[in-house]
C-alpha cells in the first residue's frame, strides 16, 4: 500500500511539474501573409524554436497586409510579421497600439506590362489601367511615381484594387494594362517576358499588439530572439524553409528560396551572433518618410507615429 501512494505520489508530482511547465508557454499568435518575411513566420509554425523562449506559437497565413491588421484589431492575432503601410494606416486610426519589434530586411516589388505593351515609362500610363493592391507599401510606391511622373493618380490612371494572389491572373489576361507584383511573382513573370517598368524596395518588420506585451512583459524579448534563430533556421535549411512557404504561397520551392535568399538580412549570417532583427536608423527615417506620404496622398487623416 506504501508503494502504491508513494508511486501515485511521484507520478502526480511528475505531472504537475509537467503541468507548470506546459503552462509557463506563453501562448503567441502570429500572422504573416505573401511578402517574403513570411518564410521566417511558417518556420516559427512548424518548428519548436519558440518553446526554447518559453513561448507557444501559432501561425495564420494571410493574402497581405490589410487583413492582417484587421486581426490585429480584433485581436485574434498578437504578432504580425507586415510593413510599413498597413501599421501606417493602423496607427493614424488607433495610434499606439502597436510596437514595432523587429526589422527584417526586404525584397521588391515591380510594375510589369506584357511583352507587347506599347508603356515604356510611368509616363506611358496616362489613360490607362494598372492592378494594384490597395493600402499596401507598392500602392503608396505607385503613388509616388505617378506624381513624380506628373500624373494625377485620380484622374489620369485607372487604378484596379486586386489582391495579389489575384495580380498575375490580372497580367495574364491582360485585365489591367500594368500589374503591380511582388516577390517572388515578379522574377516569375519577367523570366515569362513581362517587361518591368519600375521596381521599388520592399521594406519589412514585425510589430506586435502593444496591450499583449504590456500583459506579457517577457513577451517581447523572447519573440526577438525566437525570431532570430528562425533567420537562422533559413539560413541553415534554405530549401526545408522554402517548401514550407511556397505550400502557403502555392509556388515552386526553388523559386522561392532563390528570392528569398536575396533579403540582406541573410547576409554573412553563420552563426546566431551574426544575426541582427534591429530597426536601424535607416529603416526608422524611411518610416518616417512613409507615414508623411500616407498623409500627404490623403491615405490616412493624421500622421502615423511609429513606437519601437
Amino acid at each position: 500500500m506504501r508503494k502504491n501512494i508513494t508511486g501515485w505520489l511521484a507520478l502526480s508530482a511528475a505531472l504537475l511539474i509537467f503541468s507548470s511547465a506546459f503552462a509557463d508557454d506563453l501562448k503567441v499568435n502570429i500572422g504573416y501573409a505573401t511578402a517574403l518575411h513570411g518564410e521566417i513566420a511558417a518556420v516559427l509554425g512548424k518548428t519548436d524554436i519558440g518553446k526554447k523562449y518559453g513561448l507557444d506559437i501559432k501561425t495564420v497565413f494571410f493574402q497581405y497586409g490589410p487583413p492582417q491588421i484587421e486581426a490585429l484589431v480584433s485581436k485574434s492575432i498578437d504578432v504580425s510579421f507586415t510593413s510599413l503601410v498597413p501599421t501606417g494606416t493602423f496607427l493614424s486610426k488607433q495610434p499606439g497600439v502597436v510596437v514595432v519589434i523587429a526589422g527584417l530586411g526586404n525584397s521588391y516589388h515591380g510594375l510589369v506590362v506584357p511583352a507587347d505593351s506599347p508603356i515604356h515609362s510611368i509616363k506611358d500610363f496616362k489613360g490607362k489601367s494598372i492592378a494594384v493592391a490597395f493600402g499596401t507599401d507598392a500602392y503608396v510606391d505607385l503613388l509616388s511615381d505617378l506624381k513624380k511622373a506628373g500624373l494625377d493618380p485620380a484622374k489620369d490612371v485607372k487604378l484596379l484594387n486586386v489582391p495579389p494572389n489575384e495580380q498575375p491572373a490580372a497580367l495574364e489576361q491582360k485585365l489591367a494594362d500594368g500589374v503591380l507584383l511582388r516577390q517572388p511573382q515578379l522574377f516569375k513573370f519577367i523570366k515569362k517576358g513581362a517587361r518591368q517598368i519600375k521596381r521599388w524596395p520592399h521594406q519589412f518588420w514585425v510589430i506586435a499588439r502593444s496591450d499583449y506585451l504590456k500583459e506579457n512583459p517577457q513577451a517581447r524579448e523572447a519573440l526577438v530572439q525566437a525570431i532570430r534563430e528562425a533567420v537562422l533556421f533559413v539560413v541553415q535549411n534554405p530549401q526545408k524553409s522554402a517548401a514550407w512557404f511556397a505550400g502557403d504561397l502555392r509556388l515552386d520551392p526553388a523559386l522561392v528560396e532563390k528570392i528569398a535568399a536575396e533579403n540582406p538580412l541573410y547576409d554573412g549570417v553563420k552563426t546566431l551572433k551574426d544575426v541582427s532583427v534591429e530597426v536601424s536608423p535607416e529603416l526608422k527615417a524611411f518610416a518616417d518618410k512613409r507615414a508623411q506620404e500616407l498623409l500627404d496622398f490623403g491615405q490616412v487623416q493624421s500622421l502615423p507615429q511609429y513606437i519601437y
